[in-house]
């Protein structure tokens, strides 16, 4: 942050990758906020359908479920499979990825019929 600035890309990776380690430690909490933080500044710097910005919104889709926040998880889910979809391609291993998050989201909500679909 105080070479690079808080918004210069390799700040927000670093932010990005803290916060995956805190939330590969359980701090689910301190997690989000981090995820939150790279989320905002991505959208701002690179723009919505940028790959960085997709993968933040996959990260923190990701912990929302993890938190019990399945609708909230879901928006996210369904926001980073479109855009991996119009910017890398159905077959893009980043979007299939996201296919298989929204799959696993679907089946934890309890609806095995949309799940099955994207499985």
């Amino acid at each position: 942050r105080e070479t690079l600035g808080d918004r210069h890309p390799d700040t927000l990776t670093s932010i990005c990758n803290l916060g995956g380690l805190l939330y590969a430690k359980g701090d689910l909490d301190g997690a989000e906020a981090l995820f939150r933080e790279a989320l905002e500044a991505r959208r701002e710097t690179l723009g919505d359908r940028h790959p960085d910005t997709l993968t933040s919104i996959n990260n923190l889709g990701s912990l929302l479920q993890d938190q019990g926040d399945l609708d909230g998880a879901g928006a996210l889910s369904r926001e980073a499979l479109e855009g991996h979809r119009e910017t890398l391609g159905d077959r893009h291993p980043d979007t299939l990825t996201s296919i298989n998050n929204l799959g696993l989201l679907l089946k934890a909500k309890g609806d095995l019929d949309g799940a099955e679909a994207l499985f």
